[in-house]
């Protein structure tokens, strides 16, 4: 195995990747609504967040602290992908309107595809499988929220809206993870990537 430092990558501040002028990231009234409406509550989905201030989640991702949250842009998807793809253990969440859909069990390998846009993943047993559009994403965000259980871990894919496609998270409600998906988590918070 090859180790990649991703710190090239998640050095950058996201406003230096994503033109301001197209509101991706927080304004400073927001910074203090978003950060007001999360304190001393357990962290959970930013989408409720979002909702409940009338403003995108990618929005909602970038007022947070930078010690909890550091975006890039998604034309960095194949390297975070692969660090992801290393995690023993995940939880994949995917929200359409008021429906939650959880996937449990490691993240599918995946590849680009040589006849489309489509980004493949393939498995072998249970667990997230399926076909990606990475090409259609604006963002990437490692989010790391302290709280309850634990607190909130994992990576949100944001569309060109600004809203999450899905999310990988480090299992937690209901049992603790184990030490190597803990420090399987810290490889991509560490700005660490390993490839083969």
């Amino acid at each position: 195995w090859v180790s990649v430092v991703l710190a090239s990558l998640l050095s950058l501040p996201f406003a230096a990747m994503a033109a301001d002028s197209s509101g991706v990231c927080a304004t400073p009234a927001e910074i203090e609504r978003v950060r007001a409406d999360m304190q001393g509550k357990a962290p959970g989905p930013l989408g409720s967040v979002a909702k409940r201030l009338g403003i995108s989640e990618n929005r909602v991702a970038s007022a947070l602290p930078a010690e909890q949250s550091h975006g890039v842009a998604a034309s960095h998807f194949q390297a975070v992908w692969k660090s992801i793809e290393q995690w023993e253990d995940a939880v994949t969440l995917i929200t359409r309107g008021a429906d939650v859909f959880e996937i449990s069990g490691r993240v599918g390998a995946g590849k680009p595809s040589e006849r489309s846009k489509f980004f493949n993943l393939t498995r072998e047993g249970p667990g997230l499988a399926g076909h990606l559009r990475p090409d259609l994403y604006s963002a990437i965000y490692v989010l790391s929220i302290p709280g309850k259980g634990g607190g909130l871990r994992g990576v949100s894919f944001l569309s060109a809206e600004g809203e999450a496609v899905f999310g990988v998270y480090v299992p937690g409600e209901g049992k603790e993870p184990s030490e190597s998906v803990d420090r399987q988590f810290e490889a991509v918070t560490s700005r660490r990537i390993v490839q083969p």
